[in-house]
């Protein structure tokens, strides 16, 4: 698949591991995450991640006290308490210029506009959210110190840091939230609507306080506002540039780096914030780098070899057929958890399109031998899937597994009862990696045993993502996505009717119903069932596409990069790196 949007990095690419549930061993010694505020003690990779600790790991910034880890529904946070201090590590080494390689070029520095998960990759080095997570996927207080939910969950109070600027030098404070969240749930064309539908108001209290009234109980909303509906940007920076922001957002954050060079397809050229109000949990001031030059290179082998010669230092998408060899590299530390993503095929079903009948994409389902796609392709790296719900989340049943074996009889059958003849497509897939495209061929040879015609045609990563989005597609396009750390988020906007992520046109009543179901209460086995009956209907009895895997987070460095660990949402930390002199 290719890698897509917010989607599709974290999926695909065949040799990207950024694919799959899978579990592997990762470096020790040097691999070893330096203390933060951030990130707990490096959980051995291989396993399952830790249970969340009963409170929260401190917020850069307060290396002693934070409130509880949140847990994923905000009608349940927890009041503030203490956290226990970590031990202090060895001092990092300050200062020098980190490379990172990335798959793709970022498209949009607007995190309103923004789909691709390589741009979310800048983006956490140049934003701040109001919340993020640890590296066990537990929320934990950023923008946002602390917050309390009504009774009723219909009203989330945020209080807010008082230490923060923008990069431009304005104020972040309880009206700049205010802009930003209107912005985003507003805006007509935002890729965050969806994500902040359930948001009525937004209400300043104090220069330090601010109120989210909700037009129903919303059980994801802190999940969101890890991401980019959460991230804050300089209301003067975004009118300064007009239409041009997207491309030119300098100076726009309040996060540990600032963006003040893109060349695009070039490089991206990000510089330490001094002003950043991050410390580590010994009070150390963050981020430790001087600047990080983050370089697109579509061509997983180049980007390995990139790595290995020592052009750069970090990339966070490797060929599921290059981890055997990477972690036996001395010179290289590799690690890797599991991680919330999900790879599929997306059909076109808008009326008058091919995939408008829905038994065509059931026959694919049926025809894709998803053990052999994992095995061959991925070198075992991850786990099968057949829809949203990742083996991480709360709503997860093992025991789903609908299309578990291939049947390329029945796919036929399902065909032929259309009664329009063989069934031929165009397939798109990503440009640039080869990889990708060694996936779709085995997909393709999978589908000819059921007499299904994959033609694939191969575009730049960013003119498939314009397709979707415009729903001009003529057949199928291999694309995933990145994951979170609810299922909601995993599975809303890509199958509610008219959703901003929903590119395959779907539309099913039913679901549009238990997945707003599930949203508005807070039970969590309400909202497990809620789900489970929603999948069963979007995979199997009206299926929306093609899941094919879960993948992993991994990430791969020299072993100069000291202080990083893989977190699940596949996210490089990079102000809490730091080079080894």
């Amino acid at each position: 698949m290719a890698t897509r949007r917010d989607f599709l990095s974290s999926l695909l690419s065949a040799g990207a591991m950024s694919l799959i549930v899978a579990c592997g061993g990762g470096a020790g010694g040097q691999g070893q995450p330096a203390t933060s505020p951030t990130t707990p003690p490096k959980p051995a990779t291989g396993t399952t991640p830790a249970a969340a600790p009963t409170t929260a790991p401190a917020a850069a910034g307060a290396a002693t006290t934070a409130p509880a880890a949140a847990p994923t529904t905000a009608a349940q946070a927890k009041p503030a308490q203490t956290a226990p201090a970590q031990a202090a590590a060895k001092p990092a080494a300050a200062g020098g210029t980190l490379n990172f390689v990335l798959e793709n070029d970022a498209i949009d520095f607007d995190p309103l506009r923004s789909r691709a998960f390589v741009d979310r990759c800048i983006h956490y080095q140049c934003y701040d959210s109001l919340v993020r997570i640890d590296a066990n996927g537990k929320i934990i207080p950023w923008l946002a110190e602390k917050w309390d939910t009504s009774a009723d969950g219909k009203q989330v109070t945020f209080s807010l840091r008082k230490d923060v600027k923008y990069h431009d030098g304005t104020a972040f404070d309880a009206e700049s939230v205010k802009w930003n969240i209107d912005r985003y749930r507003t805006t007509e064309g935002s890729a965050r609507s969806g994500e902040l539908a359930p948001v009525d108001n937004v209400t300043v209290v104090d220069p330090a306080t601010v109120r989210f009234d909700l037009k129903t109980p919303f059980s994801p909303l802190l999940s969101l506002l890890v991401d980019r509906a959460g991230m804050m940007v300089s209301r003067k920076a975004v009118e300064a540039g007009g239409e041009d922001f997207t491309r030119k957002a300098f100076k726009a954050g309040t996060g540990p780096f600032v963006l003040t060079e893109a060349v695009k397809d070039d490089h991206m050229t990000l510089e330490k914030n001094p002003e950043w109000w991050g410390k580590d949990t010994s009070g150390n001031k963050l981020p430790f780098l001087d600047k990080l030059v983050i370089r697109p290179v579509t061509n997983s082998d180049v980007r390995l070899t990139n790595v290995r010669t020592g052009d750069a230092h970090l990339s966070n998408q490797i060929a599921a057929k290059d981890v055997a060899t990477v972690k036996t590299d001395s010179s290289l530390v590799y690690q890797e958890k599991p991680g919330y993503d999900w790879g599929s095929l997306i059909p076109n079903r808008k009326e008058g399109f091919l995939f408008s009948e829905g038994r065509y994409v059931k026959a694919l389902a049926m025809a894709i031998d998803r053990k052999e796609f994992l095995d061959k392709a991925f070198f075992g790296i991850g786990a099968v899937g057949y829809g949203t719900i990742s083996p991480l989340h709360f709503a997860f049943d093992p025991n789903f597994k609908p299309y578990e074996k291939p049947d390329a009889e029945g796919a036929k059958k399902l065909v032929q009862e259309v009664g329009k003849g063989p069934l031929s497509f165009e397939f798109l897939v990503s440009s640039g990696d080869p990889t990708l495209l060694q996936q779709a061929q085995l997909l393709q040879a999978q589908l000819r045993k059921a007499d299904i015609d994959a033609q694939i045609v191969q575009l730049e990563f960013a003119q498939i993502l314009d397709l979707q989005s415009k729903h001009e597609f003529k057949g199928i396009t291999y694309v995933g996505w990145s994951g979170r750390i609810d299922p909601d988020p995993n599975t809303y906007d890509h199958i509610v009717t008219g959703k901003p992520f929903n590119d395959s046109s779907y539309s099913n009543k039913d679901v549009d119903r238990l997945l707003d179901e599930q949203r508005a209460t807070t039970d969590e086995a309400k909202r497990k069932d809620a789900l489970r009956k929603a999948e069963q209907i979007y995979v199997v009895d009206d299926p929306a596409r093609v899941w094919l895997r879960f993948g992993v987070s991994p990430l791969l460095t020299v072993k100069a990069v000291q202080g990083m660990e893989p977190y699940p949402d596949r996210i490089p930390r990079l102000h809490v790196a730091s080079l080894q002199k």
